[in-house]
């Protein structure tokens, strides 16, 4: 089977750019899968304004 072809030589396996891509794609996944919680924690209110700090914020600008 060529798909499996494991003989040593100069020539890059074939099958090797696709397992990449399927390595990177996991990584990705597993990176999305365990930030999920922190990405609905991000607040996109359009009303507040740019250096402005919520009451419950640890810090604020100044310090």
């Amino acid at each position: 089977m060529v798909l499996l072809d494991l003989t040593p030589g100069p020539m890059t396996p074939s099958w090797l750019p696709l397992l990449m891509v399927v390595v990177l794609l996991g990584l990705i996944g597993f990176l999305y899968w365990s930030m999920r919680r922190n990405i609905k924690r991000i607040n996109f209110d359009e009303n507040t304004t740019a250096g402005t700090t919520t009451p419950d914020s640890p810090a604020s600008p100044l310090e």
